[in-house]
């Protein structure tokens, strides 16, 4: 299953991956990429549905475990077109030899070794957050959930970002004094800027170019300091735009920011990353859903990820790798 997922929020749609399908995600940049036995299956699996090239190849595949087709949408942004392939494909299924569809019927080979050039793996020793994207407005001085018109645009959008381990210490004050003032270290800084300050909500836009953020400010101060944990607080700005004149700029972001952070001194470890990015947003990217009309307010939000396997999907951006950390 490699694509949009707007139709799995569908309850029961979510009870027919959990009752009668195995759900497997992937991101489709990779799978098509990757020349390890992932890779090799996913590409023969694909061309059995007759896709082609070396093109995008996203969507839903739905196919027994030895790979026999059953089924297959490019998008799920709709609940009913969803619903009905899934449930056509359980008709097809059952049709199926018995062979096919009891459990074991299919032996399973051990993987092997991985693509190293598409394997993508969170830092050991480094910090993964939780990067949640919504669009907003603004009613009586409160923000609240926006709406637009876009497929599943009105729904957060997720993603994460590392740290490296050598990062993570970067992030620490030179001086434990209260009001101590210092700049967010340059490569996370600019990682979270160029990355991740991005309106994803109805699809996957491109990232920011160098040239592209105008303007950036990222401080952290000293709040507190004792012998159990340092506490932090973050505040800055930054201008987002395609064009050096920001007015003229066909797209843009122009956002603030804030939080706390804390550092556990006792267990050598961020305990809390608490950051949110505020700001309006504005333009469209041509392979899109059509954004807000104007200028319209956009969050994003960072705190630290949980263990769970999701939580180990690596950042649209680390496509990329070098660049996103900061090395091209």
């Amino acid at each position: 299953m490699v694509g949009r997922v707007s139709a799995f929020a569908d309850p029961e749609i979510i009870k027919m991956c959990t009752d009668e399908f195995v759900p497997v995600t992937g991101d489709d940049w990779y799978q098509r990429r990757r020349k390890d036995a992932e890779g090799v299956f996913f590409m023969a699996l694909s061309t059995g549905f007759g896709k082609q090239g070396d093109g995008s190849r996203q969507g839903v595949y739905i196919f027994a475990a030895d790979g026999t087709p059953l089924g297959y949408k490019n998008a799920t942004q709709s609940v009913q077109v969803t619903k009905e392939l899934m449930q056509e494909c359980l008709v097809k299924f059952k049709k199926l030899p018995p062979n096919k569809r009891r459990p074991g019927g299919i032996k399973v080979e051990d993987h092997g070794p991985l693509d190293p050039q598409f394997a993508r793996v969170p830092p050991a020793g480094g910090l993964v957050l939780s990067v949640n994207t919504r669009i907003l407005e603004q009613k009586n001085g409160t923000f609240r959930k926006g709406a637009c018109q876009a497929i599943g645009g009105d729904h957060s959008a997720r993603d994460h970002m590392w740290i490296q381990a050598e990062e993570v210490k970067e992030l620490l004050p030179a001086k434990r004094e209260v009001g101590f003032k210092y700049p967010v270290p340059e490569k996370i800084a600019e990682r979270l800027a160029r990355f991740h300050l991005i309106d994803n909500t109805r699809g996957e836009p491109p990232t920011w170019s160098r040239e592209q953020v105008r303007s950036r400010r990222m401080e952290l101060t000293v709040v507190s300091a004792t012998a159990e944990a340092i506490e932090l607080s973050m505040d800055g700005d930054a201008v987002l735009a395609s064009d050096a004149d920001v007015a003229k700029a066909g797209l843009g972001f122009e956002v603030r920011l804030g939080g706390r952070i804390r550092y556990s001194l006792k267990k050598d470890a961020f305990e809390k990353f608490e950051i949110v990015a505020i700001g309006q947003h504005w333009g469209d990217h041509h392979d899109m859903q059509p954004a807000r009309p104007g200028k319209s307010y956009l969050g994003i939000s960072f705190e630290i990820a949980g263990n769970k396997p999701g939580d180990k999907v690596p950042p649209q951006g680390s496509r990329w790798l070098d660049g996103y950390y900061g090395k091209g």
